[in-house]
């Protein structure tokens, strides 16, 4: 047997594997906002050291204890 025709096992493609795994487990969505809102967010995510993932996440845990 030609050893050119043996079939090998697909290597690992990580970059494959991250987008069917942010498929799979996470959804987006997208909001529009004034310039002067969404630079209210980023300075204030700079100045906190966070993500705007973190930033929603600790609004929205912040808005449901108050109600």
């Amino acid at each position: 047997m030609d050893k050119k025709y043996i079939e090998r096992p697909k290597a690992f493609d990580k970059k494959e594997y991250d987008k069917e795994y942010k498929k799979k487990h996470y959804k987006q969505f997208t909001v529009a906002v004034t310039p002067e809102f969404k630079e209210r967010i980023d300075n204030y995510c700079k100045r906190a050291g966070i993500s705007k993932y973190e930033f929603l996440k600790q609004a929205i845990e912040m808005f449901e204890e108050k109600n």
